[in-house]
């Protein structure tokens, strides 16, 4: 009891850490195997400005361990976990051969495209102009080729997060996710197959240089507004 009896003007830092051992019960019913958790946690009570508030801090790392003294065998959720592992590889071979293709059409185009300016400069005497020889550059093989890169580092993220290896969901999300937006805006270069479509999209083609500058121009307002905030409304609430 003693060491509670603590005058508050002489506090400096207080650090409290302790473990905290849990199980993931939900995934028992969803006829998976369970996930054992082990949480180092740490609260901070920091009073070094003396400014009559406390600051308190939270931190938590989790670590995920084979759950020990557990006998559960169930042949169907292996076949399953396999399953998924084989499709993960399949993805993973396959946006491999769609990166290998792609960067391949590019260093072909990039080739092209120093023949064009040695052949207009030995032949009219000129020099091409830069935005000429991006013409070369096709913009939707990047966006395929880093589309791929996320996808297989992210499916290699989820495989060793299945084998219990690694925990990094919110990298692993990030990746997929990002991934899968790229994938949806790819499909849109072929709706420029139609004719309809095709205008729509040299529309939007036309129109994102300017789009782009309003939003420069827009972001000073917000970001004005943001710091507005932050310096008004700071002092009053911790975030």
């Amino acid at each position: 009891s003693s060491f509670f009896n603590l005058e508050f003007y002489r506090l400096i830092q207080v650090e409290i850490s302790f473990k905290l051992k849990g199980i993931a019960l939900q995934t028992i019913h969803a006829r998976e195997l369970p996930d054992c958790y082990a949480f180092q946690n740490t609260i901070t009570f920091n009073n070094r400005a003396h400014s009559g508030k406390i600051k308190v801090y939270f931190d938590s790392d989790t670590d995920i361990q084979e759950c020990k003294n557990w006998h559960i065998f169930n042949p169907v959720l292996q076949k399953n976990t396999q399953y998924i592992l084989v499709f993960d590889g399949f993805v993973i071979l396959s946006c491999l051969a769609s990166l290998i293709l792609c960067t391949r059409s590019i260093v072909l185009a990039w080739r092209l495209q120093k023949r064009f300016v040695n052949f207009f400069l030995e032949k009219y005497k000129r020099r091409v102009c830069y935005a000429d020889r991006l013409e070369f550059l096709n913009g939707w093989y990047v966006l395929v080729i880093i589309s791929d890169v996320m996808t297989i580092i992210g499916s290699i993220l989820k495989m060793e997060i299945k084998a219990k290896n690694l925990t990094s969901y919110d990298v692993c999300s990030i990746l997929l996710g990002t991934s899968t937006l790229f994938v949806w805006v790819g499909v849109i270069r072929y709706l420029g197959y139609f004719q309809t479509y095709n205008v729509l999209i040299l529309t939007m083609q036309a129109s994102l240089p300017k789009v782009l500058r309003f939003c420069c121009c827009a972001g000073m307002i917000y970001l004005g507004y943001t710091f507005c905030g932050w310096i008004v409304l700071g002092p009053y609430h911790e975030k």
